[in-house]
């Protein structure tokens, strides 16, 4: 059996509707090296587990999950149990909820990085479509490659469905756990060990729906999850006191956009709730 250069991390809860397109835009990638994809069923409600089965048994050298006994939430899912079974040089990720159109993805992104290696992520641009799969934000592809400092990569959102990364992140810290926005977190660790890069091909949509971790919170609690990323990196140990220094300027640069726009919108309530966050 060939050991695979990548490893695609998948978590899915309740995901009957997408998880199959999900799977699909995984299994429809065109390379020239193995992938392997390390999925963790949290324990579903729905069909979910029956659909990833059905892709188990059809590609049982590929499809790798892990079946919870009984729902542990994303977090842990993720990090705690998925995370530490990546065993490929590259990492990518996709939730059950998104998928990836372009069967080029994972190839671009394993060339650029084999071919440029300060670099520890890439990623590139994608679309935003609703629960049917209708685009409702639609971006455009370019050719133009646009790098990130070590620096700019605390102080950037990055689609983590559109992410490579090298797997170079050997322990994962406790406070990842509580962080809520763990990918913010990922992508600050990742900023000690590179730089990062921006392919500018459109190659996945991001699913906003009703049922989505954060597509389906209101824009406090969104900002409320963000502010709380960041905090809890303050706390975390693996982060130096220069990087610490970029996360509290982003803390406090995110904080004040917020307060600003509640404050113009005159809504007090959820202004206390960010200012006393």
């Amino acid at each position: 059996m060939n050991v695979p250069l990548v490893s695609i991390g998948i978590i899915t809860y309740n995901h009957e509707k997408y998880i199959r397109q999900c799977l699909e835009g995984v299994m429809m990638q065109k390379t020239n090296f193995p992938f392997e994809v390390i999925i963790g069923e949290d324990c579903s409600t729905d069909n979910t587990r029956k659909i990833v089965e059905e892709f188990e048994a059809k590609y049982p050298d590929v499809i790798k999950p892990i079946y919870q006994e009984k729902n542990v939430g994303g977090a842990r899912n993720a990090y705690e149990f998925c995370y530490p079974k990546l065993s490929g040089k590259y990492i990518a990720i996709c939730e059950g909820d998104d998928y990836w159109t372009d069967p080029l993805k994972l190839q671009k992104q394993v060339d650029f990085l084999e071919n440029n290696p300060d670099v520890v992520l890439c990623y590139h641009r994608i679309n935003r479509v609703n629960e049917w799969g209708e685009i409702i934000h639609k971006r455009e592809s370019t050719d133009k490659i646009t790098y990130l400092t070590q620096k700019e990569l605390f102080h950037i959102s990055i689609p983590t469905l559109s992410i490579m990364f090298r797997n170079c992140i050997k322990e994962i810290p406790k406070e990842i756990i509580d962080a809520q926005c763990g990918d913010s977190f990922i992508r600050g660790m990742l900023a000690s060990h590179g730089n990062a890069a921006n392919l500018g091909f459109v190659g996945a949509h991001y699913r906003i729906h009703p049922g989505g971790v954060y597509s389906s919170k209101t824009t406090v609690e969104q900002s409320l999850y963000t502010l709380n990323a960041r905090r809890q990196m303050k706390r975390s140990a693996y982060f130096n006191k220069y990087q610490k220094r970029e996360i509290e300027k982003e803390y406090l640069e995110r904080k004040f956009s917020y307060l600003v726009h509640l404050l113009k919108k005159m809504e007090f309530s959820n202004f206390f709730k960010i200012l006393f966050h």
